[in-house]
C-alpha cells in the first residue's frame, strides 16, 4: 500500500507541476474503491494517465495537467464521452489551500487531497481505541448511508477497515474486520441487503496520518484519525459516485 509519505510526495508532484509549467487544473477521470487494471481504461480509448492512492483508501485516475480551466474543460467532457460519468476538474489553486489549512483530520505535513464532488459519498467513522462498538457520531453517518442506499437502490457500499499501528499487524487485522463488520450489521438491520456491501480491510497498512515521528515518538493525536471505517457509495463497476450522481441533481 501507498503510505502517507509517498502521498506527500505525489501531491507535492502535482503542485510543482502547477508552478513550473502554470499548469493549475487537474482532470480526474475516475475513483475507485479497488485499483483497476490498465485495459480497462484502453477499452475505453484512454492509454495515458496517473493513478494515486489517497488518504480515503481511494484509487484516483487523472487524464493529465492543464494551464487552463477551458482545456481542462474540454478533456472533462472527452473523458465522459469515453465512458467516464464522473470525470471532474480540480483545482489545483484550492488543493494549495487545502494543503496549508490546519485541517483537524491531518496532522504534520499529511497532505489531504480533497475531491469536492464526493464530499457526502466516502464518509469516515471512527472508533476508540482496540474498540470496535459504533458511537452516537457513527451511528449518525450511517443513518445518512443508509437513507442514501435506500433512495439509490442501484448503488452498492464498499466499507473499508484501518486501525492505528499500536499492536501487533495481525491482530490489527482482526480489529479492522470487526470494525468493518459492525458497520455492515448496523446497516443490516437498518434493512440494507449484504449483498449490496463489501468488506476490506487494511488494518494499519494505510493510515492517514503517521503514527509515529520520524524519531520513533508515539503521536496519539494523529493515531485516532487512523481508526476508521471508510464508507464508499460505489455503482456495479466499483466507482465512486459523485454528490451530484447521487441526489440526482
Amino acid at each position: 500500500m501507498i503510505r502517507t509519505t509517498t502521498l506527500l510526495l505525489i501531491a507535492c508532484f502535482f503542485l510543482s507541476i502547477s508552478e513550473s509549467r502554470a499548469q493549475d487544473f487537474r482532470v480526474q477521470i475516475s475513483a475507485f474503491a479497488e485499483a483497476m487494471p490498465d485495459t480497462f481504461f484502453h477499452e475505453k480509448g484512454v492509454r495515458n494517465f496517473l493513478v494515486s492512492h489517497d488518504q480515503m483508501g481511494l484509487y484516483r485516475y487523472f487524464a493529465g495537467s492543464y494551464a487552463t480551466r477551458d482545456e481542462a474543460d474540454a478533456v472533462q467532457k472527452e473523458m465522459v464521452e469515453k465512458g467516464f460519468p464522473y470525470a471532474l476538474v480540480i483545482d489545483l489553486e484550492e488543493q494549495r489551500v487545502l494543503c496549508g489549512a490546519n485541517c483537524p483530520y491531518f496532522r504534520n505535513g499529511v497532505i489531504f487531497v480533497q475531491d469536492p464532488k464526493q464530499e457526502m459519498t466516502v464518509r469516515n467513522i471512527y472508533f476508540d481505541f482496540g474498540r470496535y462498538s459504533l458511537s452516537a457520531e457513527s451511528k449518525e453517518v450511517l443513518n445518512a448511508v443508509t437513507q442514501q442506499l435506500k433512495d439509490n437502490p442501484n448503488l452498492k457500499l464498499k466499507i473499508l477497515g484501518h486501525t492505528d499501528a499500536v499492536g501487533s499487524p495481525q491482530a490489527n487485522i482482526q480489529l479492522a474486520a470487526s470494525r468493518s463488520r459492525s458497520a455492515r450489521n448496523y446497516l443490516i438491520n437498518k434493512g440494507i441487503r449484504a449483498d449490496r456491501m463489501f468488506i476490506k480491510v487494511f488494518g494499519e497498512a494505510s493510515p492517514l496520518a503517521e503514527n509515529k515521528t520520524d524519531e520513533g515518538d508515539d503521536l496519539p493525536d494523529n493515531r485516532k484519525w487512523n481508526r476508521r471505517v471508510v464508507l464508499a457509495l460505489i455503482d456495479d463497476q466499483g466507482e465512486v459516485k459523485t454528490d451530484d450522481a447521487v441526489s440526482g441533481k
